[in-house]
């Protein structure tokens, strides 16, 4: 009969976990283990070897003891995950990325093996994790960082070499021209991006709403510096491909600038 305390059965499960070790990990769990984990239908140790594998597989999944507290026939641990995301997990492709989320789980032990579990993951914080939407807002991000720091040559490892600007009020050929258009603005209206809206769309976009304060203190539109303030805003619509921004749809108050720069316009 196995006298092991019920630490001591966690403790063997969680190496063997760590290791891939299942010929031991269903000797510590009970055939008919019952595990209470919502989102998941696992019943019996079958299927809940089944899930083990595929998260090992998906996502080299291992498990770091943070605490562990014993309570006669049960006990609760807090343990840290970890792991790369080298398959499909959540419907979600694989982005190699290393990631870490945690649990709480209160295990019943019952003549030497895990009978029964409740657990409590932050399963949405690892779907964050896995997901190109949070990856891509933070490129995006990067992006507009870089310009508010006059970081211009920041922008090479943020921007596609096949990069497409769509911007009804310039042609640019490629992201150097880009940065130069850049660079004149900040000269002429030392400006600075808000941000005001952030939010990732249709798998490989990302929509950004921003706010340019300035003041006009260098020739702009032919006109010649009048040292006020101004203000604009634009819509951007940014495309990713692996990472980086392949393409971009502008509409920006190039009216409204134009007008507060003294730019004559039709009545």
């Amino acid at each position: 009969m196995n006298t092991l305390s019920p630490t001591a059965v966690y403790r063997r499960f969680l190496t063997a976990l760590n290791s891939g070790d299942h010929k031991t990990i269903a000797e510590v769990i009970a055939p008919d283990f019952v595990d209470h984990h919502p989102g998941f239908d696992i019943k019996g140790i079958d299927s809940y070897q089944t899930a083990l594998r595929d998260a090992r597989e998906s996502l080299r999944l291992r498990g770091e003891l943070e605490e562990i507290l014993e309570a006669g026939d049960r006990i609760v641990t807090r343990v840290r995950l970890t792991g790369k995301h080298v398959g499909t997990a959540f419907g979600l492709p694989a982005t190699d990325r290393d990631v870490t989320w945690s649990t709480t789980e209160i295990w019943r032990v019952s003549q030497g093996v895990l009978v029964e579990r409740w657990a409590q993951d932050d399963l949405l914080g690892l779907r964050e994790q896995l997901s190109s939407d949070a990856a891509n807002i933070a490129v995006v991000q990067q992006v507009s960082d870089a310009v508010n720091s006059r970081r211009y040559d920041d922008l090479d490892d943020l921007f596609a070499p096949t990069f497409v600007d769509r911007n009804p009020a310039w042609d640019v050929a490629s992201l150097e021209e880009l940065k130069g258009i850049i660079r004149a603005a900040h000269e002429a209206l030392d400006f600075h991006v808000t941000t005001d809206q952030l939010y990732a769309a249709d798998g490989d976009k990302v929509v950004m709403h921003i706010t340019f304060n300035g003041r006009h203190i260098a020739p702009f539109f032919g006109q010649e510096p009048t040292g006020k303030a101004v203000s604009w805003t634009s819509i951007e619509v940014y495309r990713l491909e692996n990472g980086k921004v392949a393409e971009r749809w502008v509409q920006a108050d190039t009216t409204g600038l134009m007008y507060q720069t003294g730019v004559p316009l039709p009545e």
